[in-house]
């Protein structure tokens, strides 16, 4: 398969649902769209694929199989039933095939479920939320994109932004700093920022780099702890802030994806799901439920890879602090995550 060019917004109004979008939704989703290329024989996706993709015929025919490989139905471009998206079921219930040469395009679907949603109520106006930057677009594009940002009701996300405050800042110039309160989630608009962390009597450690998109501050805002690390801009840029009490209102309390005990349970017995520790390695040792992977919170970013990304997890801790935490982090990245309400039971229990 080939890419091509980004698309001409122009072309939704012939596609279902894309056509219902107002002008201005049209133009911003088309920006991450592009027209891409399969050759006959290619699959542009396969069963049991999950639909994060919604997917648009151009040109040529496409044939939907079963599991056998048989087809069961066929789609040629410009016909009524190739105007809405191909087989957009998650997961995809059927493959999907290409019967010679072929064109389509994608979009992000969770993208365009809240931009969808947005435009049906009349309460979201792109114009509304965007600075004067040159990248105001793409950094809320790219926080629309990811998970966590999908799964909050629409009237929240809109507030949100409304309450966002821009913040300037300068190469060198700290945003948070290691052990102090903390008061404000952060978005980054434009520029680069680094995180780093100080150990007693050692050098500090560059943990990370962020850019246009990332999010950071909702660690200490969430546990409601000292600030775990500091971070520093690296050139200069647009921030922007959302305050504790809102950030808490509007984002963490409708993420609070908590699952009693008896539930976690009855889903990792069947194999549904898996535990993840996010205490100390000590703290696990002295006790942890049957079976739990063990990632200390402050681990988490840095290996995330050791966290299978299809696998539901269930995120403990003694509380549940440690664990919300986690859940936000993990739900960011795409990850299908709870907290264990009420935390580890004791030993005993």
């Amino acid at each position: 398969m080939s890419t091509g060019t980004a698309i001409d917004p122009s072309v939704f109004a012939n596609y279902v649902p894309l056509n219902a979008l107002r002008p201005e939704s049209r133009a911003d989703l088309a920006k991450k769209a592009v027209v891409t290329a399969a050759r006959s024989g290619d699959y542009l996706f396969k069963i049991g694929d999950s639909a994060t993709n919604a997917i648009f015929l151009v040109s040529g025919e496409l044939h939907l199989e079963d599991a056998s490989g048989k087809p069961i139905a066929r789609l040629r471009a410009g016909d009524p039933t190739a105007h809405h998206r191909v087989a957009h079921q998650s997961p995809r219930k059927v493959s999907a095939r290409a019967h010679g040469p072929v064109q389509y395009f994608t979009v992000d679907a969770g993208l365009l479920d809240v931009m969808l949603t947005w435009d049906q109520t009349g309460s979201f106006e792109v114009g509304e939320l965007q600075s004067g930057g040159d990248n105001s677009d793409d950094w809320m594009s790219k926080l629309l994109q990811m998970r966590t940002f999908q799964m909050i009701p629409p009237s929240n996300l809109q507030a949100m932004f409304m309450r966002m405050q821009e913040v300037k800042v300068e190469p060198g110039q700290v945003v948070v700093k290691q052990d102090e309160d903390g008061d404000f989630f952060y978005v980054i608009m434009s520029g680069r920022c680094m995180v780093t962390r100080e150990q007693p009597n050692q050098k500090a450690v560059r943990l990370a780099e962020l850019e246009s998109g990332s999010c950071f501050g909702e660690e200490a805002l969430i546990s409601d702890a000292k600030r775990n690390a500091t971070v520093t801009a690296l050139t200069r840029g647009s921030l922007m802030r959302l305050a504790k009490d809102d950030f808490r209102k509007l984002l963490n309390e409708p993420l609070a994806r908590k699952i009693s005990l008896l539930e976690a349970q009855k889903l990792v017995a069947s194999g549904q799901a898996k535990y993840l520790d996010v205490r100390l390695p000590s703290e696990f040792q002295a006790h942890s439920l049957p079976g739990s992977l063990n990632l200390p919170l402050y681990m988490l970013r840095m290996k995330l890879t050791l966290v299978e990304p299809k696998t539901t997890w269930i995120v403990c801790c003694d509380t549940g602090r440690r664990s919300s935490v986690a859940v936000f982090i993990l739900t960011q990245k795409g990850y299908d995550a709870y907290v264990l309400d009420k935390g580890i039971p004791p030993a005993s229990a």
